[in-house]
């Protein structure tokens, strides 16, 4: 019978490191004042660590002193080393109360001294336990990773999350000093969920930003010096652009004045392709894919309406942190300009369709108003009109609003009628907190616990419903 006392073996060795004062290695790591020393064995170094095994070998000259053998480790931090060593000895990692940051470094070093259990658990971790730190520092954290030829799981997390929300990444502080080749892996990818023309202006950003001859971003100032080096720095990037999936309104206002950085051949061709919808010359690279299938058909909603509302849907709850953003299938089932506002129609279209997501844009106005009816349309044509029993009272619907800036607003249902379904209405939200029936509607509130729109009358421009499923 084989027994193991890991547990005492452990707590032995942690003794060891503390107490003993036969050590002959000293370690500073740190720089300027803060710097520390440890004490260890070299013994228990190389039996830990080949980075160690091969640096106190009679190969590499170690520094000794008085008979001790020195290392300086400066890029390494004294709060890393201490759980490092730690490890080293007990084979104990505790992260409780670890800074992210912190915990980030200490995947780095475990990489430089080769400790390959310590590398592949703080890599899972920080996936695991870390991702919402994570996506807020993608930047930061791309810079680091990218160079970790053993990273490739932390680097893939990362280019998987910002294409599945790409907008916090391109708009933070430190999108600028994005490395070349990272920026050019993500513009080559098909599954980057971002807009082409919002891809093109984060482009041009880097881009300037990039080019220290040009010292203002009005385009109208350009010197040709400037569009030259422009055209050097954004090279690499131009036949990864899906030009041809861009508007001829935003190819005219947004690209054409850079035509310079582009090939002559290049910008004929796309402006033959938006103007004579001739054939394009130039290999057309395929649309990027997105998360939320046929929103391309939408005359509504772009994909960060449908990240956000994805989020609110998942969560519950607009405040809710997220490990990493969840991808549904939004699919397009009704459209009022399309298929008409009979309500016979619109039952036809949408009933048992499972959860979905109704979208109205108003008339004269970038507001969209809406609700995700969480149940699904189950209008039955044989039901005698019979309010409650027609009434759905989940507690996972909720309305909603957009103004101009994505900025949303949730009407979360508290009582009442959460949903109601009848031969007059095609929306019925709550005890009117949204009404619709093709062309006008009302927004008063009663069964959600605020109202999306300051005036309780609308006139709609379209409306659409998608169902909506998780991937």
């Amino acid at each position: 019978m084989r027994t193991e006392f890991y547990s005492s073996l452990s707590q032995n060795f942690s003794q060891l490191l503390e107490d003993a004062d036969d050590y002959n290695v000293t370690i500073k790591v740190g720089e300027n004042q803060n710097t520390q020393e440890f004490h260890a064995h070299s013994t228990i170094l190389r039996a830990r660590s080949p980075y160690f095994k091969s640096a106190l070998s009679n190969q590499w000259a170690n520094k000794k002193k008085d008979g001790m053998i020195l290392f300086t480790k400066p890029n390494i931090s004294s709060p890393v080393f201490t759980l490092i060593i730690k490890y080293i000895y007990t084979g104990v990692l505790d992260l409780t109360n670890v800074s992210s940051s912190d915990i980030l470094e200490l995947l780095v070093a475990s990489d430089e001294l080769i400790l390959e259990e310590l590398f592949k658990h703080v890599q899972n971790y920080l996936i695991e336990k870390e991702a919402v730190w994570l996506n807020q520092n993608l930047v930061k954290v791309l810079l680091i990773v990218s160079k970790l030829a053993s990273c490739k799981q932390l680097q893939d997390y990362c280019y998987e999350s910002i294409c599945t929300d790409p907008e916090p990444f391109f708009t933070s502080k430190e999108f600028t000093i994005l490395d070349k080749d990272i920026f050019l892996e993500l513009v080559k990818r098909d599954d980057l969920g971002i807009e082409e023309i919002d891809l093109w202006d984060h482009l041009i950003k880097w881009g300037v930003s990039q080019t220290p001859i040009i010292k203002q971003n009005d385009v109208k100032k350009f010197t040709d010096a400037n569009f030259r080096d422009l055209k050097k720095t954004l090279d690499p990037f131009i036949s990864h652009i899906r030009f041809y999936d861009i508007s001829s309104k935003d190819f005219f206002y947004k690209v054409r004045p850079y035509r310079k950085i582009l090939p002559l051949a290049l910008f004929e061709d796309i402006m033959s392709f938006l103007m004579a919808e001739a054939e394009p010359q130039h290999k057309r690279l395929p649309a990027r894919l997105s998360s939320y299938s046929d929103l391309s058909e939408s005359k509504i909603i772009r994909r960060k309406h449908a990240t956000i509302l994805s989020d609110r849907i998942h969560y519950k709850d607009t405040s809710s942190k997220f490990s990493k953003r969840n991808k549904y299938k939004f699919q397009l089932l009704y459209r009022g300009s399309r298929d008409g506002y009979d309500i016979n129609t619109f039952y036809s279209k949408v009933n048992g369709q499972g959860q979905a997501i109704a979208v109205i844009k108003l008339q004269n106005s970038e507001k969209i108003i809406g609700g995700f009816n969480a149940s699904g349309w189950n209008w039955n044509y044989n039901y005698n009109y019979n309010y409650n029993r027609n009434a759905n009272y989940s507690q996972d619907h909720f309305i909603f609003s957009f103004g101009e800036n994505y900025e949303i607003k949730i009407g979360k249902f508290v009582s009442g009628t959460g949903l109601y379904y009848g031969y007059n209405c095609m929306l019925v939200f709550g005890d009117g907190d949204l009404t619709f029936n093709g062309g006008n509607g009302s927004c008063v509130q009663n069964s959600y616990d605020q109202p999306i729109l300051d005036v309780n009358s609308f006139v709609a421009e379209e409306m659409e419903i998608f169902s909506v499923q998780q991937l």
